[in-house]
């Protein structure tokens, strides 16, 4: 597996490189074909350290991300989110095929070291809405009116099924289909 490092500001110690690499290598226990792990750093206000990591494997992406004083505190936290994240994910595969009487996919044999107990998906409401193809900018003043912090449309330019969102920093985001 790929440990991909990257540091926004350059301020990043070798030593912290390698103790994320370090880390972040011990994650591939959870998947058969773990392509890469991609980590960003980046320095705060107030001297805190923002670390986010993205898991590639197995066709899914997985990522988190913490802000700590200290770069390692970080690292710390959100490897250990991520740990129980892609635990409860290799648990609910399993138990999927399984329920389907389907093969166990090569790579998820194994149990999971804990079980959380939180399998089964409790949905407590369903929306149904039409879809018309929008512009962005359309979407983003329909995400405004609606007060929500996403948007699900048609995309005008390519016909696909798109999600604008609302970021943290109060920027939009766009999720796009692949594939």
């Amino acid at each position: 597996m790929d440990v991909l490092v990257r540091n926004a500001e350059g301020n990043l110690s070798g030593a912290d490189k390698d103790y994320a690499a370090q880390k972040l290598g011990r994650l591939d226990r959870f998947f058969h074909d773990a392509k890469k792990v991609e980590m960003v750093h980046r320095e705060e206000k107030l001297g805190r350290h923002r670390v986010e990591i993205t898991v590639f494997a197995d066709h899914f992406t997985v990522r988190g991300e913490e802000t700590e004083e200290t770069v390692r505190a970080a690292i710390d936290k959100v490897a250990e989110k991520l740990e129980n994240r892609l635990r409860r994910l290799k648990t609910r595969l399993m138990k999927s095929h399984r329920r389907r009487g389907a093969a166990v996919p090569k790579g998820l044999e194994e149990e999971p070291l804990h079980e959380d107990g939180h399998e089964e998906i409790d949905f407590k409401e369903r929306k149904v809405f039409l879809i018309k193809p929008m512009s962005y900018e359309e979407a983003a003043l329909q995400l405004e009116m609606i007060d929500h912090s996403f948007f699900v449309f048609r995309s005008e330019g390519n016909n696909s099924i798109e999600v604008i969102y609302k970021r943290k920093d109060g920027k939009y985001g766009l999720l796009q289909p692949e594939g």
